[in-house]
């Protein structure tokens, strides 16, 4: 998987987070864990981990206002 899949998948991911309760609950979870393993694969690769860490903290920040957004589309 290279570093663009990665950043769509995140993308689409935090879309179905706006979406859904227990997707949000279950990603926050997902998003600590990976951001721990992220920290540790700094050692090894600072370029890739630090442009992951950065996608995922991105998604994450943006669920709330996404989820605004897609609400008020929709409903």
């Amino acid at each position: 998987m290279t570093l663009g899949w990665a950043v769509v998948a995140i993308v689409v991911l935090m879309a179905l987070v706006a979406v859904t309760r227990l997707i949000r609950r279950l990603v926050l979870g997902f998003a600590v864990a990976a951001a721990a393993l992220l920290m540790l694969h700094y050692q090894h690769d600072p370029a890739a981990a630090g442009t992951a860490l950065a996608a995922l903290g991105g998604g994450v920040a943006l669920a709330g206002p996404l989820r605004g957004l897609i609400l008020r589309a929709f409903l």
